[in-house]
């Protein structure tokens, strides 16, 4: 039965996991570099109505670096040690702004 469980819950990672996948690049604009960058070989294209593929992995990596802040967030309001929720806490906010500086970045290479 044990058995059963571990692996009922590695496959709802693993589904949980491909959702976020999926859900963060079709947020990051996967089907706009799937039209309209066809062709395209630079890196960064810079407009703001086209964007390369590669700027869309670069978008998604993005969205998983605030996602790790979040959750860093999230067990800081779980910890019982004061030390261990300060510690979570500023690496979380760190982890967080470090996201919205490289989207920040990002954006600011476009223009």
């Amino acid at each position: 039965m044990a058995m059963f469980i571990a692996g009922a819950s590695r496959m709802a990672l693993i589904v949980a996991g491909g959702y976020l996948v999926a859900f963060f690049a079709l947020a990051s604009g996967v089907v706009n570099a799937s039209i309209e960058a066809v062709g395209t070989r630079a890196f960064i294209i810079p407009t703001r109505s086209v964007q390369s593929l590669g700027e869309t992995v670069v978008i998604t990596l993005i969205l998983f670096v605030g996602l790790a802040g979040i959750m860093l967030l999230q067990r800081a309001a779980k910890a019982n040690a004061a030390r261990t929720q300060r510690a979570l806490l500023a690496s979380g906010f760190a982890v967080l702004l470090g996201g919205l500086f490289l989207g920040y970045l990002l954006v600011s290479l476009k223009l």
